[in-house]
Parts: structure tokens; sequence; C-alpha cells
């Protein structure tokens, strides 16, 4: 009787230590909502319930902080939460002259005006912004005064080196982080993907297990096109597919991801000059599958959410199962 006793309760035991996949979520960073069939359908057979989205950046204008290109809702996203994001360049708090008291009742008020004309009730901000040494202090004194101003969830994107060397570059005072796991190389480097490369990432990644706020996870399934000119970067293409190139007689295919100009030309709304290169950067399911187990092998504990950066046409359709998100978070 002790025995089955004991079974029954070590079957309990395991059944509640038994936890559920991280939720599937994305960010949405352009400047119009307008969800298009294939984002409706990625969401869908996803279980997606959240997303991330951009409202505005805030940069320096004539050395005031400005907000840039609010988003504008081109549908009501009446099915999902919505949870407003802010870039701020890091500029605005190396700024010898900024009020953050001021800088707070500003964001706060645009994200009201933006929720307002759209019937959105939110329940948490997010905060992106990569800071620095000489801007810590000022971010560190912003986000505890929204946190003063906004009495709900705020939320704050970290990046690698941040983990590492927290002592120094410290833990912003909010309710949880969410690791941003990629732009992790070095732009322009022709020998590495500035994206996503499994050498760097586990020279940060053992950092995680003494990191005292508790993290989610970003993750990209974005690409980009690195356009330099006499070995220095002019652009970072987004959203154009490597195949408009090759059916232009002035682009020639060095290597499978990378491209010289051999004359002066515009595609896709740039000028490209004779002997520019571009490099192609992107990353595949196995990529996304390998970023999983790296992450469950290092975090000290399962993120509640995976956020997949970005919800976009181009980046979904080079995943061919449309439940492949919810599946890979089942990896973790």
């Amino acid at each position: 009787m002790r025995r089955i006793f004991f079974m029954c309760c070590l079957v309990l035991v395991l059944s509640c230590e038994k936890k559920q996949s991280p939720d599937v979520s994305f960010y949405y960073w352009k400047t119009v909502f307008q969800l298009s069939e294939p984002e409706k359908e990625t969401l869908s057979k996803n279980e997606v319930k959240k997303l991330y989205v951009r409202y505005f950046d805030v940069a320096l204008v004539n050395n005031e902080p400005f907000p840039i290109a609010p988003v504008r809702f081109g549908i009501r996203p009446k099915n999902y939460q919505i949870i407003p994001v802010v870039f701020i360049k890091n500029e605005v708090f190396l700024s010898k002259t900024i009020h953050l008291e001021n800088l707070v009742t500003h964001v706060l008020k645009l994200i009201t005006q933006i929720d307002k004309t759209n019937a959105i009730q939110n329940t948490e901000i997010q905060i992106d912004c990569d800071w620095s040494l000489k801007s810590r202090d000022n971010f560190m004194e912003f986000l505890r005064i929204l946190k003063s101003k906004y009495h709900k969830t705020i939320s704050a994107t970290i990046r690698l080196h941040q983990v590492k060397y927290f002592k120094e570059t410290k833990i912003p005072p909010v309710d949880y982080g969410v690791l941003m796991f990629y732009n992790m190389g070095k732009l322009g480097d022709k020998e590495s993907n500035s994206i996503y490369d499994a050498a760097i990432a586990k020279r940060y990644l053992p950092s995680l297990k003494n990191y005292p706020l508790k993290l989610n996870v970003a993750l990209p399934v974005f690409s980009w096109i690195v356009h330099t000119r006499n070995t220095k970067i002019v652009n970072l293409i987004s959203k154009v597919e490597a195949e408009k190139f090759k059916e232009n007689p002035n682009f020639e295919f060095i290597k499978e991801d990378l491209v010289q100009v051999k004359k002066n030309t515009l595609s896709e709304g740039f000028f490209f000059q004779e002997g520019d290169e571009l490099k192609m950067e992107t990353v595949t399911p196995e990529d996304l599958k390998e970023m999983v187990g790296l992450l469950h092998t290092y975090l000290p504990q399962k993120p509640d959410e995976i956020i997949y950066y970005d919800l976009d046409n181009n980046n979904i359709k080079r995943f061919q199962n449309e439940c492949f998100f919810k599946a890979n978070n089942a990896n973790f």
C-alpha cells in the first residue's frame, strides 16, 4: 500500500514538473500594421496570442529627443495582445542636456495616444536600447522613472555583451529582460554571418547562469544584405531577396552569398556603384534549431516565451512548415 502511495506521489510530482513549451510570439517592425494572409496563417498555426509592435523610435533631432515614424494601424489588432516597443537610440542617453522626466512623460503620452486611437489596452511596455557604459546611468534612471509612472509590466532588451559584463553595464530595473540572440558578429566580415555565429555565441553563453534578471528570448528569422563600397559599409538592405539580383546582368555572384556589382545601376530602390559588394546574410531553420539547443543548455531556466524577429512575408516564407515556430519552441 505504501509503495502504491509512493508511486502515485512520484507520478504527480513528475507531472507537475513537466513544463509547457515557451509561447510563440513575434515582433512586428513596420510603420504600418497590416497583416497579410501568410502572416495571419503563421500566427494562427503557431497559436500566437501576443505581438510586440514597434510603436516608434526616439532619436536626437536638433539635440532634442524626438519620436521617429510612429506606427499607424491599418487594421485594429483585436485578436492579439499588443505590447508597445519603443526603440531609443543610444545617442539620446548620451546627450548632456537630456531631461529624463520629460522623456518619460513624452514616451508615455505618445503610447497612450496610439493606444486610444486604435482601442488597444496594453499591460506592458518594452524598451529597446543598446546602451553603453557612458549612457548606462541615464538609461537606468530613465527606466526607474518609467517604472514609477507606469505601474504595469516593463521589459527591456538585453544584448549578449550586457549579460557577460553585467557588473559594468548594470541590470535594468525592469520586470524581465529579452535576450536578443542575434547580431553577434562583425558586419562586413566576409567569412562569417553577423546575424548568427555559433562560435561567437559560445563565448558569451556560459555567463547566462550568473545573470540575475529573468530572461525571455528573441530569435532571428530575418535576412539582410550588407552593401559595402571600398570595404566600408554603405547600407543594410532588408526585406529584399537575393534572387532579385540574379535576374540582373549588372550583378555577378562570386560566391553563393557574395555579389559584385559590374556596372553602375539602380535596383530595388538603391544605387549600386561598379565594384560594390553585396553579402547575403540569413538564418536557416537549422540555425534556429541549433540556437534553441544552445539556449536550452545554458539558460538557467526555461523562458516563458520565444519572440521571433520579425513577422514579414519575406522572412516566414523560408520556413516551409507553417508550424515550424511552435515545433522549434517544443525543442526547448
